[in-house]
């Protein structure tokens, strides 16, 4: 039954997810920034074509049981995973990791976790699905992994972000302005350290 196999491949999906962010979360902690740009790099390819499949078929199709209002919401969390990426993508061009830093990168990966553990049940409701329906979210499924899109592609392409996401993190953005503040990337830093300090007249 294709609705089964596609349960397997959307929980494996998951899985390799969770080992992923669990282990940038330990080179985070390690402080070891290669072995963190490296994790970052390799979930945003991983994980961009399940994000994109999911929003652009998988979550539609799902409204007719679970109602528009969820569905925005799915759709307002992908949003805000993608923004998470975004500045652990930032953070990884740092050339050290201080500890503020490190609890701030922790918190970022946090937020990514419950995409994997609360949306694999997801799947039990695909099985419920039309087989028509199914086969069209497969279809999606494969097109999006040929067209390997990275969840910072994905963030790079997003025109306008949904308002009940942009509410939601709104806190979230103040309460951590000052830590971002203190993330220099590398040629940043370079730069500084190279342009002479002009005298004062």
């Amino acid at each position: 039954m294709l609705a089964n196999q596609f349960t397997e491949d959307f929980r494996e999906e998951h899985r390799q997810m969770r080992d992923m962010l669990l282990g940038l979360m330990d080179a985070i902690e390690a402080n070891d920034v290669e072995a963190v740009r490296q994790g970052v790099g390799e979930m945003a390819a991983h994980a961009g074509p399940h994000f994109h499949y999911e929003e652009q078929v998988l979550y539609p199709a799902l409204a007719e049981i679970y109602g528009a209002d969820y569905v925005e919401r799915l759709g307002a969390e992908h949003d805000a995973a993608l923004e998470a990426v975004q500045e652990l993508a930032e953070l990884a061009e740092a050339e050290e990791i201080t500890p503020e830093q490190a609890g701030y990168g922790l918190e970022l990966v946090r937020r990514l976790l419950p995409h994997v553990s609360d949306r694999d049940g997801l799947a039990v409701i695909v099985e419920v699905l039309p087989e028509e329906t199914v086969q069209k979210i497969v279809r999606a499924r494969e097109k999006s992994r040929r067209s390997g899109k990275t969840l910072l592609e994905l963030a790079q392409g997003k025109k306008k972000r949904r308002p009940v996401a942009r509410r939601a993190r709104g806190k979230a953005r103040k309460a951590v302005a000052a830590v971002k503040s203190k993330v220099v990337p590398r040629k940043a830093k370079a730069r500084a350290k190279a342009k002479p300090a002009r005298r004062k007249p």
